[in-house]
């Protein structure tokens, strides 16, 4: 919830910005601002779910390189060597 708290207070501030800095584009500015508003929400779940899904690939690398690194069990083996 805060990093989407955060996103909406960045695109509104990137909205004044814009607004102050481009007079010629106000009128465009104010008709798509509602519109971006209205898509952060699909957007910041888009993000997060790519995030969440790229976090789960990096533990299952993780756990089967520590599969692979693992010794094989000494079982049937004599300790001084055959």
């Amino acid at each position: 919830m805060k990093t989407m708290m955060k996103a909406a207070l960045g695109l509104g501030v990137a909205i004044a910005i814009a607004y102050v800095a481009m007079p010629a584009v106000r009128g465009w500015i104010l008709a798509s601002a509602p519109f971006l508003f209205f898509l952060l929400c699909p957007l910041m779940m888009f993000f997060m779910m790519k995030g969440m899904q790229s976090c789960d690939e990096g533990q299952r690398a993780e756990k089967a390189q520590a599969d692979k690194a693992a010794s094989p069990p000494l079982v049937g083996h004599s300790p001084l060597g055959d």
